[in-house]
């Protein structure tokens, strides 16, 4: 491509720049064309296309929105079409085909696009969709605790609240985002959701390094955030736990269904 300014051929470079959309500071990363000389930028119709996208991507991960990949990404795990998808959720397919492009969704469609999803996907019930890992699980904990600003795990800590924290993070993730967070088990007990085999499982947690976990995506950072302002006490976590209809229900020592996840009640 040459200078439109008659300095000559604009060669192609990867721009990295932050710019403002819909009143938001958004960081990208695109393909154009520049000119050495004058500055000038420019694109073909398929790169302004990807600026495009990732524009509407930054913009979406920034303010909790699924962007086009992540659309794509879950439906092919729930083994969907976007005809399926589209059927699910009573729309037209054009619309499927736009959010899983550069269109950005109303939170009230993204709210309906996870239903769907999941719906879509039926959740493993013993580790919702995800492999057990001790790394995670203590990685959520220790986000827990920079936003409730009080330790989870002591030195003879049962678990008591921790578990209860870390139960609604993995069921909220279930059901809102449609893989839990940690792959935990959790049993009903007496003194509410538990940790499966906590027991054998607090000395690893403990001794864990968070560097081996998968990081946090920017929805379950939110979904954290949430639960600990639902519940800023060990108390508030423990007594809204025992208020759950699918705890209350569950056998005392059986494994709580992730598949109830829909029918959370404090959260």
């Amino acid at each position: 491509m040459n200078c439109p300014n008659g300095h000559g051929i604009m060669p192609l470079k990867k721009i990295e720049k932050k710019i403002l959309f819909r009143d938001v500071a958004v960081s990208i990363a695109s393909r154009l064309h520049v000119c050495p000389v004058c500055k000038l930028e420019a694109g073909t119709v398929e790169q302004t296309a990807e600026l495009q996208k990732a524009i509407a991507d930054a913009y979406r991960k920034k303010v909790g929105l699924l962007t086009g990949d992540d659309i794509r990404t879950l439906r092919k795990k729930a083994h969907s079409t976007q005809d399926e998808l589209a059927g699910r959720m009573g729309i037209g397919i054009a619309s499927i085909k736009r959010w899983e492009g550069s269109q950005i969704q109303t939170k009230s469609m993204d709210q309906a696009l996870r239903r769907a999803l999941v719906a879509l996907r039926p959740a493993s019930d013993l580790n919702g969709n995800r492999d057990l890992s001790i790394p995670r699980i203590k990685l959520v904990l220790t986000h827990f605790e920079s936003c409730l600003g009080f330790r989870l795990i002591e030195g003879n800590d049962r678990m008591l609240f921790a578990a209860k924290y870390l139960w609604y993070a993995d069921m909220a993730a279930c059901r809102d985002l449609g893989a839990s967070m940690t792959g935990a088990t959790y049993a009903a007990l007496p003194y509410g959701p538990q940790l499966n085999n906590y027991k054998d499982l607090l000395g690893l947690i403990k001794k864990s390094d968070t560097k081996k976990a998968e990081p946090l995506a920017a929805e379950e950072q939110h979904i954290i955030a949430a639960i600990a302002r639902a519940f800023p006490s060990g108390k508030k976590v423990y007594n809204a736990a025992h208020r759950e209809a699918i705890w209350k229900r569950t056998a005392v020592g059986a494994i709580i269904p992730y598949s109830a996840a829909s029918e959370l009640t404090e959260i």
